[in-house]
C-alpha cells in the first residue's frame, strides 16, 4: 500500500464520531473507553441510598456485565444528538428497563427507574468534570446538554416498557393459579369461547377433559394441608409435561383440573387422558399416593356451549370415579349419558 493511502486509512474517523462536532469527539470516546469506571461510579451512588437489605439483593454480576453496555447506549445516543429514540443502540431499551429489577419486584416503579438512570447521568458528568480533557465551558454545557437529552429520551423508553411488562405481568396474575401455576378457570373458559369460535367459523373440533384428584382429602388428614398442596403441584407438574404446546390445562377448582385439547374429539383425545392419569400416579409415587379421574368430551359432539360442555364434562369425570376407573368418554350419540371406557390400571 503506498504510504499516502495507507495514512489515508489510519486516519478515517469512526462513523459514530461523525455525528458530534469535533469538539466533542474526544470526550465522548474517552468516555466511552472508560465505561467500566463509570460503571461503579454509579454503583458507588445507588449503594450510598440503599437499606443493607437491598444491597444483600443486589446482582452484582448481572450489573457487572450490563451497566457499561447501558452507559455505552447513553453515550451512543448523546453522539446522536440525544433526542430520538429510534437512534438508541439494539438492546437499549431491555437494558434499561431491567434496571427496576434491581428492586423487590411490589417496588418496581417508573419514579425509581427514572431515579437510577438519571444517576447514570450524574456518574458520567461528574468524571467529565474531573477530568474535562480541554471542554471549555461551552463544549461542556453542551455536551451535558446532549448527555441530559439521552438519558431522558432512555428513561422515557424504559418506563414505557416497564409499564408493558407490569401491565403483562398483571395479565399472567389475572389468569394463573397461584399454587400450580397453570391457568386458572377464568383463562381456561376464555380459551373454550375462543375454540367455540373457531369451531362455528371453520368446524374445528376440540376435547375437554375433567380431572379429579383422587384420595386428597384423605392426604389432607393423614398427612396435612401442604402435603395436599404439594400433591396438587404435582399432578399439575404431570399434565404440564403430558399436553402439548397447543393445549391449555388448568386449575379449575380445589382439586379439579381442566384440559382443552385444540383440534380433537373425544375419541382422539382419549390416549391424552390416559396419558396424564400415568403421569400422575409415576409423578406422586408413593410419596403422594393420589390418582385421577378424567371424564373427556369433545365439540360439537357434546354441545357447542362452555357451560354445557362443562357440566358434561364433570359427569363424565364422576362416572369414571364411581367406577374406579381412570377415564370415561362422553356418548355422542346421547351427550346426557357417559360411556365408560375400561383403561389399564
Amino acid at each position: 500500500m503506498r504510504a499516502g493511502a495507507r495514512d489515508a486509512a489510519e486516519t478515517v474517523p469512526d462513523p459514530r464520531d461523525l455525528r458530534r462536532p469535533t469538539s466533542l469527539r474526544g470526550p465522548l470516546a474517552r468516555l466511552d473507553r472508560e465505561r467500566d469506571e463509570l460503571a461503579k461510579a454509579w454503583l458507588v451512588r445507588l449503594i450510598e441510598r440503599a437499606s443493607l437489605e437491598e444491597i444483600k439483593g443486589l446482582p452484582t454480576e448481572r450489573l457487572a456485565a450490563e451497566l457499561p453496555e447501558l452507559i455505552g447506549d447513553v453515550l451512543e445516543l448523546a453522539a446522536a444528538g440525544g433526542r430520538d429514540p429510534d437512534r438508541l443502540p439494539s438492546g437499549a431499551r431491555e437494558r434499561a428497563t431491567r434496571i427496576a429489577d434491581l428492586r423487590d419486584a411490589r417496588e418496581r416503579s417508573a419514579a425509581e427507574l427514572s431515579r437510577d438512570l438519571t444517576a447514570v447521568q450524574a456518574a458520567i458528568l461528574r468524571r467529565l468534570a474531573d477530568d474535562p480533557d480541554g471542554l471549555d465551558v461551552d463544549g461542556f454545557a453542551d455536551l451535558a446538554l446532549d448527555l441530559a437529552e439521552a438519558v431522558g429520551t432512555l428513561q422515557a423508553v424504559a418506563v414505557e416498557g416497564l409499564v408493558e411488562r407490569q401491565v403483562r405481568d398483571l395479565e399472567s396474575l389475572a389468569n394463573t393459579d397461584p399454587l400450580t401455576g397453570l391457568a386458572n378457570r377464568r383463562y381456561l373458559e376464555d380459551q373454550l369461547r375462543q375454540a367455540l369460535a373457531l369451531h362455528k367459523r371453520y368446524e374445528t373440533p376440540f376435547a375437554l377433559l375433567a380431572l379429579d384428584v383422587d384420595g386428597l382429602k384423605r392426604l389432607n388428614d393423614s398427612a396435612g394441608h401442604q402435603a395436599g398442596d404439594r400433591a396438587l403441584v404435582q399432578v399439575a407438574t404431570a399434565m404440564r409435561r403430558t399436553v402439548r404446546t397447543t393445549d391449555t390445562a388448568a386449575r379449575v377448582g380445589g382439586d379439579e383440573f381442566c384440559v382443552l385439547a385444540t383440534n380433537q374429539t373425544a375419541a382422539a383425545a382419549e390416549p391424552l387422558a390416559q396419558r396424564i392419569a400415568d403421569a400422575v400416579e409415576a409423578e406422586t409415587g408413593d410419596e403422594a399416593p393420589v390418582g385421577v379421574s378424567i371424564g373427556v368430551v369433545s365439540c360439537p359432539e357434546h354441545g357447542d356451549d362452555v357451560d354445557a360442555l362443562l357440566d358434561v364434562a364433570d359427569q363424565a369425570m364422576y362416572r369414571a370415579k364411581a367406577g374406579g376407573l381412570k377415564v370415561a368418554l362422553g356418548d355422542p350419540e346421547n351427550p346426557e349419558l357417559i360411556k365408560v371406557e375400561k383403561t389399564s390400571g
